[in-house]
């Protein structure tokens, strides 16, 4: 009896390598943002021209700049709701309902790459680059303008990918009801989830800290 429980406990956890797969891919992802935020506290902590507590922005944009990452961390949010409602859609066979969901998540990752763009070009217009007059005038902004660029663009690119994703399934022409099928929707939520959280932490970093 012991013998085909332990069979059946090992058979259970090889059950879904794909997720196992995923969450060491989220791992690595934590490593890769995890170097570059300690990164950047480290480089401004131990540095005289941008140390922590010293304005981010320029006076004259802070304000436009905040309101534009508060407006994208609150459409991230919400898809990361809309996913989950997704993902609850699937596991009760409510194919209109997920295709609602998963609609509203690819649209929300779509405005927040929007927002996010007209926020670039707000930046870039003024001269708010690690090339720009200010970064020119003062090493602490070109400091922070490159780590900004670098890591709010890595972000980005992780979210072109999870929408992308997100897209797929949402046009797949695989059986709705399949085990398959709700599986990969899981790990695209997961993946979702992720992309995030991050700038859960992007958010504070670069326009609280």
């Amino acid at each position: 009896m012991d013998g085909v429980l332990q069979h059946g406990t090992l058979g259970e956890e090889r059950e879904d390598p794909g997720k196992l797969g995923l969450w060491l891919f989220i791992l690595s992802e934590v490593l890769l943002f995890g170097g570059f935020f300690s990164a950047y506290i480290m480089t401004r902590w131990g540095s005289s021209v941008c140390a922590l507590g010293a304005p981010a922005w320029p006076e004259g944009t802070a304000h436009t700049t905040m309101r534009l990452a508060a407006l994208n961390t609150f459409i991230l949010i919400t898809s990361s709701y809309t996913a989950v409602r997704a993902l609850s859609a699937v596991k009760r066979g409510a194919q209109d309902a997920f295709r609602r969901n998963m609609g509203a998540t690819v649209l929300l990752g779509l405005a927040f790459l929007v927002v996010k763009g007209f926020e670039y070009s707000v930046k870039i217009h003024h001269g708010f680059t690690p090339q720009g007059e200010f970064a020119m005038a003062n090493p602490g902004y070109r400091v922070f303008f490159s780590f900004y660029f670098l890591m709010t663009g890595l972000h980005g690119l992780h979210v072109v990918v999870g929408m992308l994703w997100n897209a797929l399934l949402l046009r797949s022409k695989e059986a709705f009801s399949s085990e398959p099928f709700g599986r990969k929707v899981e790990y695209a939520a997961l993946y979702w989830h992720f992309v995030d959280v991050v700038w859960v932490f992007l958010f504070p970093l670069f326009y609280l800290v």
